[in-house]
């Protein structure tokens, strides 16, 4: 199997809803809000309303393939255009781990596979551990394919009663299928439970937020919007969305632009909630500088409508592009964790932050060893964290695991700062206390620069 195909943790694609949703209506009211009056008037017009978002002027609504139309002439209504389904590409494979958990395989550190966990060294994780900030106070939203609620390291952490799923049919615990959510869920928060792996903030809370099919790997912006505001009103501090549609959305064309301006009033929403949204810049490997084109919503705010990176690119997201070492363990002395991957999108206008996201790029087969741990030395370049399993781990690479480790410093400043704060004033720390790589000041590759936990959290 190829490497990318091995490496890459998330490719999108989009399909309209006239498969899987064939009459479901992302419908948006000219106003932030609704009344009464205006849902008997979609009902009137033929729609059963599923999902009411007042927060944001939102309804999903299911109906006939006529109802866009006759929605479009309702007093109050700005749109009413079908649902899209974004198709996930999810992990193609990856190396497995199984932690004997009762024996770890000589680390340092009672936790098994600490020491293979290289993107908390290139960000100072345990700097900021011994200063005595570990994310407690802090709750972390994790938008995903859901997570295997049993895993050791997932299961103290997690807020059962909160979280929730808005894919139907799927409950947010998974028993099998994509792990891609416990992967990103245990680089932010998985316990130091001397296990197996432990997260940036391993004394944060999380709210598993299923917005993805764990089955088929398939979300709708419908539930992607409803997660949003949903994580939000939930309690949470921080929302991680690991997702991203390879290639970016379509240019132009209105049923598209009002799904990103709906989606957008959810991030905007969630920003006045004090909510910090951090999201996957994406695998593309793109400029996002050529961005162009935008909606603008009824109050004149507006939106870029071509997308290169979405959700990453939505106002009030943090956009997180990757980083990782190539064949760290051939040199272990003199490791650089802070190259660029090769399919990270990038650009000055649309990156934030860099943060550890993976390598797959060293040339060679050969095997390398690390805590009696043997591999192909290029898998260790990428970045491990829980799987499906109730102590299983595996090596993952993309954006999708940068992502994580930014939310999970966000969740440290939180945490140290009482367990609210601004997102404002978050970034503000994290552009503070970032590693300024390459050029001075904001750049194409790291934003403000590869994110520090330990300094983050003298602020």
């Amino acid at each position: 199997m190829q490497k990318i195909s091995l490496a890459i943790a998330v490719a999108m694609s989009l399909a309209t809803a006239a498969t899987a949703h064939a009459t479901s209506y992302v419908v948006t009211a000219k106003s932030k809000t609704f009344d009464s009056k205006f849902e008997h008037r979609l009902q009137a017009a033929g729609a059963t309303i599923t999902a009411r978002l007042p927060q944001i002027g939102v309804a999903i609504v299911e109906a006939d393939a006529d109802f866009g139309s006759r929605a479009s002439r309702l007093s109050g209504v700005r749109s009413a255009v079908p649902d899209v389904v974004i198709q996930f590409d999810l992990e193609g494979g990856r190396e497995e781990l199984d932690a004997d958990y009762a024996n770890p395989p000589y680390s340092g550190d009672d936790d098994a596979f600490f020491d293979l966990q290289w993107g908390h060294a290139a960000i100072d994780a345990a700097g900021a551990w011994n200063a005595g900030y570990r994310g407690a106070g802090a709750t972390v939203a994790v938008l995903d394919s859901g997570i295997y609620c049993q895993h050791l390291d997932i299961t103290p952490n997690l807020l059962a009663p909160l979280s929730a799923s808005f894919v139907p049919g799927e409950a947010y615990c998974n028993t099998s299928g994509s792990s891609h959510g416990t992967h990103t869920s245990g680089t932010v928060l998985a316990a130091d439970n001397g296990i197996g792996t432990i997260g940036v903030a391993p004394e944060a809370k999380l709210i598993a937020v299923k917005v993805l099919s764990a089955a088929s790997g398939s979300g709708s912006f419908g539930g992607i919007i409803q997660g949003i505001v949903y994580a939000a009103d939930a309690g949470a501090d921080v929302i991680n969305m690991s997702l991203g549609v390879g290639g970016g959305l379509p240019v132009g064309g209105k049923e598209v632009a009002e799904l990103i301006n709906a989606t957008a009033r959810a991030t905007r929403y969630a920003y006045a909630k004090d909510v910090t949204v951090v999201a996957s810049a994406g695998n593309d490997g793109r400029d996002l500088d050529h961005d162009s084109g935008k909606v603008c919503d009824t109050d004149g705010v507006c939106t870029t409508d071509n997308l290169r990176a979405f959700p990453a690119q939505l106002p009030g997201v943090l956009a997180v592009s990757a980083l990782g070492p190539v064949g760290w363990l051939k040199d272990p002395a003199n490791p650089d964790f802070d190259i660029l991957a090769s399919y990270s999108n990038y650009g000055q206008s649309a990156i934030d932050f860099a943060a550890p996201g993976g390598n797959f790029d060293y040339p060679g087969e050969e095997n390398c060893t690390l805590k009696g741990i043997t591999r192909p030395c290029w898998v260790f370049d990428m970045v491990i964290s829980s799987t499906s399993g109730i102590a299983s781990y595996g090596w993952s690479a993309g954006t999708s695991m940068a992502a994580p480790h930014v939310s999970g410093v966000a969740a440290l400043i939180i945490g140290k700062h009482g367990g609210s704060l601004a997102p404002s004033e978050v970034e503000r720390i994290l552009r503070a206390s970032a590693d300024d790589l390459g050029k001075p000041g904001n750049d194409d590759a790291y934003g403000a620069g590869r994110v520090n936990a330990a300094r983050a959290v003298q602020y």
